[in-house]
C-alpha cells in the first residue's frame, strides 16, 4: 500500500491548517435517539459558507494535494478516479500549477478524450440529481473533487455500484463503469429495463465502481450528502430518472435501501484515511464544516444501522404528515401468522405492503375500514428479515419483523 496515506504530517505543517475536529461536535449529544442525534447533526454541519462553484478548483491546492512521486517533486493533485495507484506508480502526475514539464493540469475546456490528459473537478453525488446548478449543493466542496477529465466524462451521473466483469470503460487505476451487478447491488438493475443489446438504454444500467482503496472514500460523500441536506432530499426524488432510483421519498434517509446498504458496506471496509483526514479539516477551513463519517465512523451505524436497513430509524420513515400507529405480533414469527393491532380506527381503505431487506415487495394485502386488527399469512415467505408497511391516507409506517 502506497506511504502516501502515512505522510501527511508534511502536509499539515505545509498549509498550516488544524488537524483534527477539535470542540466542532462539543454541542451534539451521542446519547440522542438516531432521529434526534441525525437531526443536531444536519443542524451543525448545515452552518456552511460556501465559495463560488468557479473557485473551488483554485482551492485544490488546500485541500487535495499529496506529495509528488519521483522524478516529480513538491506536491501533486490527487485524483482518485485514475491516476492514483495506491499499491504503485501512478500512471500520472496532475499539476495543481501550470509552470512543470510534463505533468497535467486543470481541463479548462470541461474535459478530455484521453486518459491522464487533464483533470476536472467533478460531483461525486451527480448534480442533476438534485436539479444542476442549485445552491448550496452546487458548490459543496465536500463531494467536488478532482477527476481525470476522461473519467469524469464517462462517469456521468451513474451511481456508485459494483459493475458485472465485463466493464465498458476502465480508467488507469482500474475504477470501473458498466451494467450494475445486482447480485452484488443488493438487486439494482438500473434506473430502467435492462435492455443492454437495444443499445439506447443500456446507460441507464449503469454504475461507478471505484478500486477497493477508495469505495469508502464515495460510500463516505453521498451519507454526508443524506445527512447535510436532511429533509429536503425527499423532494430531488423525481428530478432525474437516475437519480429517483437512488434518491429516497424517506425523508429520514434519503437514500433507497439499495445504495443505503451499498454505501454502509463500502465505509465499513474502506475506513477513512489520512488523506480524507486531512482534507476534513481543510475544506472546513474553507467551507466552515465538516463530513461527520470521515471524523466518527461508528456514527454511520448509529444513524443509518450496522447494515445500513437494521436501525430502527432507518425501518420507520420519517415523512412530513402523520403515519399511521400499529404493533405487530408475534415477532418473530414462528407459526405463519402475523397480527397487526391498530392504534386508530382505519376509516378509509388502507394497504399492508411487506418487502425483503432489497426493497423488493413480496406481499401485498388490501384493508377495510376498520376499528380493530388484521392477521396477514406470511407461511409463503422463506425465513429471513422483512420490512412491513402500512399505507394509509398517503402515508406510511414500517416495522421491521423476523420469520423464522
Amino acid at each position: 500500500m502506497k506511504i502516501f496515506y502515512c505522510i501527511f504530517l508534511l502536509l499539515v505543517i505545509f498549509f498550516n491548517t488544524q488537524a483534527s475536529p477539535g470542540t466542532y461536535y462539543n454541542s451534539i449529544d451521542t446519547n440522542q435517539s438516531c432521529s434526534s442525534f441525525k437531526s443536531a447533526l444536519t443542524s451543525l454541519i448545515s452552518l456552511d459558507v460556501h465559495l463560488p462553484y468557479g473557485q473551488i478548483d483554485n482551492n485544490y491546492n488546500k485541500t487535495d494535494l499529496k506529495p509528488a512521486e519521483a522524478p516529480f517533486t513538491g506536491f501533486v493533485v490527487m485524483d482518485r478516479y485514475c491516476s492514483e495507484i495506491p499499491s504503485g506508480l501512478d500512471s500520472c502526475n496532475f499539476r495543481f500549477d501550470d509552470n512543470t514539464p510534463g505533468v497535467r493540469s486543470f481541463c479548462f475546456s470541461g474535459g478530455s478524450g484521453n486518459l491522464c490528459a487533464c483533470y476536472a473537478k467533478e460531483h461525486t453525488f451527480p448534480k442533476s440529481w438534485f436539479g444542476g446548478e442549485i445552491e448550496p449543493m452546487y458548490s459543496d466542496m465536500h463531494f467536488i473533487w478532482p477527476a481525470d477529465g476522461k473519467t469524469n466524462n464517462e462517469k456521468s451521473n451513474f451511481p456508485l455500484g459494483y459493475v458485472r466483469p465485463s466493464a465498458s470503460f476502465t480508467s488507469y487505476n482500474g475504477t470501473k463503469i458498466g451494467r450494475s451487478d445486482a447480485s452484488l447491488n443488493f438487486g439494482y438493475t438500473g434506473a430502467k429495463s435492462d435492455t443492454f443489446s437495444a443499445g439506447v438504454n443500456k446507460q441507464y444500467n449503469y454504475v461507478f465502481e471505484p478500486i477497493d482503496a477508495f469505495k469508502g472514500d464515495f460510500a463516505r460523500a453521498y451519507l454526508y450528502v443524506a445527512t447535510r441536506y436532511g429533509a429536503s432530499i425527499s423532494s430531488w426524488k423525481n428530478l432525474d430518472t437516475i437519480g429517483s432510483k437512488v434518491i429516497s421519498a424517506n425523508s429520514y434517509t434519503g437514500l433507497e435501501p439499495w445504495i443505503l446498504q451499498l454505501c454502509v458496506k463500502w465505509h465499513k471496509q474502506d475506513p477513512p484515511s489520512a488523506f480524507e483526514q486531512k482534507r476534513n479539516d481543510s475544506v472546513q477551513t474553507i467551507q466552515g464544516n465538516r463530513n461527520p463519517y470521515i471524523d466518527f465512523p461508528n456514527w454511520v451505524e448509529k444513524i443509518f444501522g450496522e447494515d445500513g436497513i437494521s436501525a430502527s430509524c432507518v425501518n420507520t420513515p420519517v415523512l412530513n404528515h402523520k403515519t399511521t400507529s400499529f404493533n405487530i405480533y408475534p415477532n418473530p414469527v414462528k407459526d405463519g401468522f402475523i397480527h397487526l393491532d391498530f392504534n386508530e380506527t382505519i376509516l378509509e381503505n388502507a394497504r399492508v405492503e411487506i418487502l425483503d431487506v432489497l426493497g423488493r415487495t413480496q406481499l401485498t394485502q388490501e384493508i377495510k375500514p376498520t376499528n380493530s386488527g388484521i392477521t396477514i399469512d406470511v407461511k409463503n415467505l422463506t425465513n429471513g428479515i422483512y420490512l412491513l408497511n402500512v399505507i394509509y391516507k398517503n402515508a406510511n409506517n414500517t416495522i421491521r419483523f423476523v420469520k423464522e
